[in-house]
């Protein structure tokens, strides 16, 4: 099978979609699919690389995008309809899939599907996300995103909330598949999680991610430690908030890390938390790197797949989002209870192991993929 993906980046760019765009081209790859994958890039140059399958060693294309500055987050890579042709004839893809939100490249497909001697593939979108933090934006490319979905043979999701519960996707729910995330079991399962050290924050520093009610809660915890590991806007913010609090000594900003350093941390956390505040937070991938780590998690309670990855109560606890008081009180749970914080994070190791590994992703992805296929070729619409 062979396959074109189009996303927005590519690792080493930090983030959740490029995280799953990685985790599908390598798997993809190790499946003995041909895969291209075309990204923006961070720069004027258009940049060619490869990709390899882990397992296989087997080679797929990354071609990053020439990108002439950027509007709110997206990336202006206004040669991308020119790309996605000349890419699409030389690989010649029984599927091209498109990750959204990714507007201009939803407007790139739309673009060479009005143009006659041009014939694609059919599309097949992984929606990540509604759009909910730019209000302005969302309402002047929903139209375009709405256009793009509904000439798509498919649509796939990580969650069963998002599927039921976003209003862009409503109008489709009957082609909208749910895949749930999977991710490699290296690094994480490699470490033997001893829950002794300091509470891990894991992600970007922007406001949607909650770490202000984090360290109003750690202020509840004399004693408690934490270790935030990423960059970010408010660095500066939360720095000073932390001297503000006094807990200067307590909470450590260790800035951003590769798979296994990150590892190296979770062998040692007490817990994985995840304190965002809205439903930007969709899913919150890094919770199943804690589950593979033997880690408990404590998140927020948010309307999205976030409460779907773990089992409350026994993987995981959850708190009302902006608690933090709640949050606190979670958190202190599971320092006075080690006992209760060794089962969650061996019963998150073992729900990993049942649902979330990378080979379960590439199995339902292909699935699905087979299913849009077989649509296709018997005509149905």
């Amino acid at each position: 099978m062979r396959i074109l993906h189009i996303g927005k980046y590519y690792p080493p760019y930090l983030g959740g979609m490029e995280t799953v765009l990685r985790n599908l081209a390598e798997g993809l790859l190790d499946r003995n699919c041909e895969v291209t994958v075309l990204t923006a890039g961070d720069g004027p140059q258009e940049i060619i690389e490869e990709v390899v399958g882990p397992d296989t060693g087997r080679r797929g294309r990354l071609v990053r995008a020439s990108v002439y500055g950027h509007l709110n987050s997206q990336p202006l890579t206004l040669t991308l309809p020119g790309l996605i042709r000349r890419e699409a004839a030389r690989l010649k893809p029984d599927l091209v899939h498109l990750h959204l939100p990714n507007p201009l490249a939803a407007a790139s497909w739309l673009a060479l599907g009005a143009v006659r001697s041009c014939e694609l593939p059919p599309l097949a979108v992984w929606y990540h996300a509604d759009i909910t933090r730019q209000k302005v934006g969302r309402l002047l490319v929903q139209p375009i995103v709405k256009v793009c979905l509904g000439r798509a043979a498919g649509i796939s999701v990580s969650s069963a909330t998002l599927a039921a519960n976003s209003p862009v996707l409503a109008p489709w729910k009957e082609k909208v598949g749910v895949i749930p995330f999977g991710i490699e079991s290296v690094p994480w399962m490699d470490v033997e999680p001893s829950l002794d050290g300091p509470f891990l924050f894991v992600g970007r520093l922007v406001p949607y991610k909650g770490l202000e009610i984090f360290l109003e809660a750690m202020a509840d915890l004399p004693g408690a430690e934490a270790v935030i590991v990423g960059e970010g806007p408010l660095l500066a913010s939360l720095s000073a908030l932390v001297e503000k609090l006094g807990m200067e000594g307590r909470i450590h900003f260790a800035g951003p890390m590769d798979a296994a350093q990150v590892a190296e941390h979770m062998a040692h956390a007490r817990a994985l938390v995840l304190p965002s505040v809205n439903a930007s937070e969709t899913f919150g991938l890094v919770q199943l790197e804690a589950m593979a780590a033997g880690v408990p998690v404590v998140a927020s309670d948010l309307p999205t797949g976030v409460r779907e990855v773990g089992e409350p109560g026994r993987t995981c606890l959850l708190v009302p989002p902006s608690d933090s008081g709640a949050l606190s009180q979670a958190l202190g749970g599971l320092m006075n209870d080690s006992g209760k914080a060794r089962e969650m994070g061996a019963a998150g190791r073992l729900r990993f192991e049942e649902r979330y590994t990378r080979a379960l992703m590439m199995d339902r992805l292909l699935d699905w993929y087979d299913s849009l296929l077989t649509t296709d070729r018997k005509g149905t619409p």
